[in-house]
């Protein structure tokens, strides 16, 4: 054969074309394997950012069960495990936004015009964060009568109840369950309209209000209560005229949270059951 023959030039030609073919496939392979290694970094970037990764690297130390159940229901904060981690959210309370027993309301009321008290869950004056209590549960209405009176001030409370009330006045000795609407007058005068009338209400007797959420057959609440006491004081104000009368602050002090509140079992709308201490029953 030749050197330069036709044959000899054929045969070169075939071999680089078979070369190039190669070198295209490999080619083609190598942006196969870079573009599926760029995916994998993208996938894995995405799937450590996410609020599922961060979680799992925080309860890594934690058992199975309580893993499982965080995944499962975000809703309910564990504090039952040393490695919970709890559920951010906004309407979540801590032990300093719960109302304590002692603590106590006090109210003046304008010679002309009313004070409203509201006691309810997570509205009102005073808000108790509690499953058992509604919003708007208990309203007080206090209003001044006979403002023309220059010795003193007589007052009459409207009672309205959207939730279950257990009321015990100074002069009775047992709970009874609250109507829609109950009012009584703080008055040394008869005014002739049928009220309870009290001269005072003083913190030995006080009105005691129980406030919670299904009652049983007993008439007791079944899960828990919170009660209240109400009262009055005596002060001295001056009149439009100069004189001097007397006149009442009313006071509300919670006085028990029965059985207490269970922080543990909050919902994620800050919200806070009772604790389920002998049943849950009172």
């Amino acid at each position: 054969m030749k050197p330069y023959s036709l044959e000899k030039i054929r045969i070169i030609e075939e071999k680089m074309i078979t070369y190039e073919i190669w070198v295209f496939a490999l080619v083609l392979f190598v942006a196969v394997l870079l573009l599926i290694v760029v995916m994998q970094k993208l996938a894995l970037a995405k799937f450590k950012s996410s609020e599922l990764f961060k979680l799992k690297q925080n309860l890594k130390s934690a058992d199975k069960d309580s893993i499982e159940s965080q995944l499962e229901d975000p809703n309910i904060i564990d504090v039952h495990t040393i490695t919970q981690t709890p559920v951010h959210h906004e309407r979540i309370v801590t032990g300093k936004d719960l109302p304590e027993p002692g603590m106590i309301y006090k109210y003046s009321i304008p010679n002309e015009g009313k004070r409203i008290i509201v006691i309810g869950q997570r509205e009102g004056n005073i808000v108790t964060h509690s499953t058992e209590i509604l919003d708007h549960h208990l309203r007080i209405d206090i209003f001044p009568i006979d403002v023309e009176n220059k010795e003193y001030l007589s007052y009459q409370i409207e009672f309205r109840r959207e939730g279950k009330v257990l009321c015990q006045l100074p002069n009775q000795k047992d709970f009874l369950e609250m109507e829609m609407k109950e009012t009584i007058q703080i008055t040394k005068s008869d005014f002739e309209d049928g009220f309870p009338i009290f001269p005072s209400i003083n913190t030995e007797t006080p009105l005691r209000l129980r406030l919670g959420g299904r009652l049983s057959v007993e008439g007791k609440f079944k899960i828990g209560f919170f009660e209240f006491h109400f009262y009055t004081k005596d002060i001295l104000e001056r009149t439009s005229g100069g004189t001097k009368r007397i006149e009442k602050q009313f006071y509300l002090k919670l006085y028990k949270i029965f059985p207490g509140y269970d922080t543990a079992r909050q919902s994620r709308d800050g919200v806070v059951p009772m604790l389920e201490r002998f049943g849950g029953k009172v």
